[in-house]
């Protein structure tokens, strides 16, 4: 064999495998390529939030034009237009607006999701600051400062780490309808707004591209259901369920952004928290309400039946199960 066949051969042999490397790298690429979601439609009345955001808080924007939201139209002035009378209302070029989106404005499209969280143990998360326990982290453990007529002006830093980012704080309005800086911000569940209404939506459905996927990622639960007061992060960690979705994340996760993702329908283990305490199965409906499921409290020495009390008080319960 003469030496330029053997370049030839080489030269053949390497642009085979040259070839087939970027086949390779694009197949594997494309299992985590993000796809470019449809445009997002911006309508007249958001035109302006938009184009000025982009500028200033492109991240903001960003999130949203990948959003559900954003595909139908819907955007800032639907979630954050205030009226006149709202407490926390102000004029904001031009248009009058508050910054707590709270589950009653949401529940002008999301009526029954709102009802149901309204129901739940999450919205009264909050009862926690008459607690002693928050009495404990703001005297305690941390510090509180207060004005001559004895408003609290800043909050203990222990309480709000600890407490007041999961379970919620009183948010208070400022004379000039701005949000006083020693209640804002926070997305705690059992978040006490100006309008009344309990709750933070975007404590789980992170503002502002709002993902299914993260809605029901572990670490979404897990960022206050964790430690040594209530360890369910770490017990799900160590458990069969926990164990199963991470050796099946990158598979599960692309079905996780779908509107259904039912067990034993689109995946066959690893159920994550949301699964089993709000997820839709082949014969229950998905529920905002995370409690409606849970059968047994753990909170007494001795665990018990959840109706138990009501039971013995000679009440009569509807079973979880009907």
């Amino acid at each position: 064999m003469s030496l330029d066949q053997k370049q030839k051969i080489i030269i053949a042999l390497a642009t085979f495998f040259f070839i087939t490397l970027i086949i390779v790298a694009w197949v594997e690429g494309g299992r985590r390529r993000v796809v470019k979601a449809p445009d997002a439609v911006v309508t007249s009345e958001n035109k302006d939030c938009v184009d000025c955001h982009r500028v200033k808080s492109p991240g903001i924007v960003g999130q949203w034009e990948i959003s559900t939201h954003a595909k139908s139209g819907i955007g800032c002035v639907q979630c954050h237009a205030a009226e006149e009378g709202d407490v926390d209302g102000y004029e904001h070029e031009g248009r009058l607006i508050a910054t707590v989106v709270s589950p009653k404005d949401c529940a002008q499209c999301h009526e029954r999701e709102a009802a149901e969280f309204q129901a739940s143990h999450h919205a009264s998360a909050g009862q926690i600051l008459g607690s002693l326990d928050n009495v404990l982290a703001e005297v305690v453990e941390g510090f509180v400062e207060f004005d001559a007529q004895g408003n609290k002006i800043k909050a203990s830093p222990a309480a709000v780490s600890g407490c007041l980012q999961c379970h919620g704080a009183e948010i208070k309005v400022l004379e000039n309808g701005k949000l006083d800086p020693a209640t804002w911000p926070n997305t705690g569940i059992g978040r006490l707004n100006p309008d009344g209404s309990r709750g933070s939506c975007s404590a789980c459905h992170l503002r502002h591209n709002f993902s299914r996927a993260q809605a029901r990622a572990p670490e979404n639960c897990g960022r206050c259901h964790l430690g040594p007061d209530h360890p369910q992060k770490e017990i799900y960690e160590e458990s069969k369920h926990g164990i199963a979705f991470a050796a099946n994340r990158s598979r599960f996760e692309p079905m996780m952004e779908e509107k259904e993702w039912i067990p034993g329908k689109h995946f066959e283990q690893g159920p994550t928290c949301s699964v089993c305490h709000m997820g839709a199965t082949k014969n229950l409906p998905i529920t905002h309400d995370v409690g409606e499921r849970i059968s047994w409290t753990l909170r007494p020495p001795v665990s018990e039946k959840i109706d138990a009390a009501a039971i013995k008080a000679g009440k009569r319960v509807k079973s979880w199960q009907d």
